[in-house]
C-alpha cells in the first residue's frame, strides 16, 4: 500500500518585500491535492490572486474537475480585480497536481497554466513534467532555442498564460502513472529561474535530503544562496509503502477515486501542439527553407502574444532612465529587441531621490492598471520629503 509523504515551503526571496506566491500542502477538501501559484501585478495584488486561486482549489472534492476549478479561480481573480480597482491588472500562474487510481495503481493528475512546474524525480533523472506558457518555451518547442538558451533568455519571464488576464483561460493537463519511490517537486519560477535543473538533481539526491522537509529547505536555500531575486515556493511529494504495522491513517494517504486516463486528459485541455517544425520539402533551397521556418516562427508567436500584448497596453509601469524617473505604457519587456510599451511622461524624480523602500517598485516595474493610478504613485513619490529620500 503507497502513501504520500509531503512538505511545503515559501520565502519572499532576497528582493522582494511581500511574498505573491500561495501554496496548498495537502490541507484541502482533497488531501491529495497539491498546488503552487505564483502572482503577478506588484504591490499586494499579486498575493491576493495567488490566495484566491489556493482557495478555490482547497474546496475541490476528490471526484471533482480540477480544471474546472481553475477556470472558476479565473472568473473570481476577474471578478475581484473589476470590484476593486487596486486589484485591477491582477493575475497568476497555478500549477495543481492530485493522485488518484488505486492503492495499486497509482496515478498523478496534473494541471498547470503559467510557468510554475512540476517535476517527477525517479530513478536518478530528473524530468519537468509541465511545458512553460511562455514566450521562450515556444521558442524551444519550435526549435529555435535549447531549454539551455531559454534558461539565459532575457524574456524568459514574458509568459503567454495565467489566470486573470482573459475571460477564459485554457488549461494544460496531463496524467502520468506513479510507482513506489517516486520524487514530485511543485515550484514557482522563483526557484527554476534561480537554480538550474542539473544543479536540482544534485541537491535532491545528496545526502541530508531523504525527506520532503529537507529537499524542500535545501531547494529553497539554493535560490536564496543564487541571489533570491523572487518569492520561491517549493512543495515536494514523496510516494512511499505503508508501514502494515502502522494502525493510524496519514494525512496525504491517496484516495481512491475514478481513474482519469492519459486519454481523458488528452481530450480534457492537453492537446497536442503544433510545433512549428515544417517538413523540409526536397529540391527547396537552404535560403528558401530558412525564410518559411522565420515566417512560422513569425506566426505563431504573433498568435500567441496579441492577447497578452492588448491587454498589456491598458497597463502602467514607472522606470528608471538616465537618472530620470520615467511613466511608461504597456509591458516592461522588449521580446526579439520589439518594445512593448513607450513612454508617456518623464517626471521631476530623480532616481538618486527615490528612497529604497520604493525603489524595488519601480526597478522591478510594478503594473498599475490605470494612468490615473500611475500617475498618483508618481505624485506620491513627488511628495515625500527631501530628507525621506
Amino acid at each position: 500500500m503507497l502513501f504520500l509523504e509531503h512538505y511545503g515551503l515559501t520565502d519572499p526571496g532576497k528582493v522582494r518585500k511581500n511574498n505573491e506566491d500561495s501554496l496548498l500542502v495537502g490541507e484541502g477538501r482533497d488531501e491529495t491535492l497539491f498546488v503552487v501559484a505564483d502572482g503577478i501585478g506588484g504591490f499586494e495584488a499579486g498575493e491576493v490572486a495567488s490566495s484566491i486561486a489556493v482557495d478555490v482549489l482547497k474546496d475541490v472534492e476528490p471526484s471533482g474537475s480540477l480544471e474546472e476549478a481553475i477556470r472558476e479561480a479565473n472568473r473570481r481573480i476577474l471578478a475581484a480585480s473589476k470590484g476593486d480597482e487596486k486589484l485591477q491588472g491582477m493575475g497568476t500562474t497555478v500549477v495543481a497536481m492530485r493522485f488518484g487510481g488505486t492503492r495499486q495503481e497509482l496515478l498523478a493528475e496534473v494541471s498547470h497554466v503559467g510557468d510554475s512546474r512540476v517535476y517527477l524525480l525517479r530513478g536518478g533523472e530528473l524530468r519537468p513534467i509541465t511545458e512553460d506558457h511562455s514566450l521562450v518555451a515556444e521558442l524551444v518547442r519550435s526549435g529555435d532555442l535549447t531549454r539551455a538558451q531559454a534558461s539565459e533568455h532575457p524574456q524568459k519571464n514574458l509568459i503567454t498564460r495565467a489566470l486573470g488576464a482573459e475571460e477564459e483561460v485554457e488549461v494544460d493537463t496531463t496524467v502520468l502513472p506513479v510507482e513506489l519511490g517516486d520524487r514530485l517537486i511543485l515550484c514557482s519560477d522563483g526557484l527554476s529561474d534561480m537554480v538550474s535543473e542539473a544543479k536540482m538533481l544534485d541537491l535532491l539526491t545528496s545526502p541530508g535530503s531523504e525527506s520532503p522537509e529537507n529537499a524542500s529547505r535545501i531547494l529553497v536555500r539554493a535560490a536564496l544562496d543564487a541571489g533570491g531575486a523572487d518569492n520561491v515556493t517549493v512543495v515536494v511529494v514523496d510516494v512511499k509503502e505503508e508501514d502494515p504495522l502502522a494502525g493510524q491513517p496519514r494525512r496525504g494517504d491517496t484516495q481512491e477515486m475514478p481513474v482519469v486516463t492519459p486519454e481523458e486528459a488528452s481530450d480534457a485541455g492537453h492537446r497536442p501542439r503544433d510545433r512549428g517544425k515544417h517538413a523540409k520539402r526536397r529540391g527547396l533551397s537552404k535560403a528558401l527553407g530558412m525564410l518559411v521556418r522565420a515566417l512560422a516562427v513569425a506566426l505563431v508567436l504573433a498568435a500567441l502574444l496579441m492577447p497578452f500584448y492588448l491587454w498589456g497596453q491598458s497597463r502602467y509601469f514607472l522606470g528608471f532612465d538616465e537618472g530620470e524617473v520615467v511613466i511608461y505604457r504597456g509591458l516592461p519587456y522588449m521580446p526579439l529587441n520589439v518594445e512593448l510599451y513607450k513612454e508617456v511622461r518623464r517626471t521631476d524624480l530623480k532616481e538618486s531621490e527615490i528612497d529604497d523602500r520604493y525603489r524595488d517598485h519601480i526597478e522591478n516595474h510594478n503594473l498599475y492598471s490605470s494612468e490615473e493610478q500611475v500617475e498618483a504613485a508618481a505624485r506620491d513619490l513627488e511628495a515625500e520629503e527631501p530628507t525621506q529620500r
